[in-house]
């Protein structure tokens, strides 16, 4: 059990044994970082607009061709956001024709999240940074490093605990998705049957 609590958080080893290809982008891109967030007075792509950057992320990777800036422009204009820059996620089926569909808020889970990444499907995690929420892309797994993140405020792929710890802790809550044909995926099953088990039997001794 010691040897795959390891494997669930040590930041050692190569970045990603099972991994979709994601590209990384920054919400600090010069393109969108000043435009405002909603219709915030005070919030700006770049200050706030993580949450829209992992979205864009995970469309780009379902083939829909979009950024930061043109969904912060739609979500603006089609009441996308609560509270003037609360993204409201099921926006995201609507805008991508249900092409991609919110399929869940849920909370912090490990199995549920293994699931999703050996279907394919890149999952959206909370976390905190600096202490205020945060959101980053899921995009795979390394057995000797654990989970393997794009993160919108750092523009960079790297391991989940190199940066917010362990993902049992570390990890708020999830958004999920589901693209229209799941067998027409591109991540295809990619993260090995073994780590769903792995999680199981982490669980199973604690």
């Amino acid at each position: 059990m010691i040897a795959v609590a390891l494997a669930l958080s040590s930041p050692v080893g190569a970045l990603a044994d099972s991994s979709m290809t994601i590209a990384a982008m920054s919400q600090h891109d010069p393109a969108w970082a000043g435009a405002p967030l909603g219709s915030s007075h005070t919030d700006t792509i770049g200050s706030a607009g993580c949450a829209i950057t992992a979205v864009t992320m995970m469309l780009r990777y379902y083939g829909t061709n979009t950024d930061p800036g043109a969904f912060n422009a739609w979500l603006t204009a089609n009441g996308g956001y609560a509270f003037d820059d609360q993204l409201i996620w099921d926006a995201v089926t609507t805008y991508s024709g249900g092409r991609v569909a919110f399929s869940g808020w849920l909370a912090a889970d490990l199995g549920v999240i293994a699931n999703e990444l050996d279907a394919g499907r890149p999952v959206i995690a909370e976390v905190r940074l600096g202490g205020n929420q945060h959101f980053v892309l899921i995009t795979g797994y390394s057995s000797e490093g654990g989970l393997v993140i794009n993160d919108p405020w750092f523009a960079d792929s790297v391991r989940f605990s190199d940066r917010y710890g362990d993902p049992a802790s570390g990890i708020v809550s999830i958004r999920t998705f589901m693209p229209a044909d799941p067998g027409g995926q591109r991540g295809g099953g990619r993260l090995m049957s073994w780590l769903a088990n792995a999680i199981a039997a982490v669980r199973l001794s604690q």
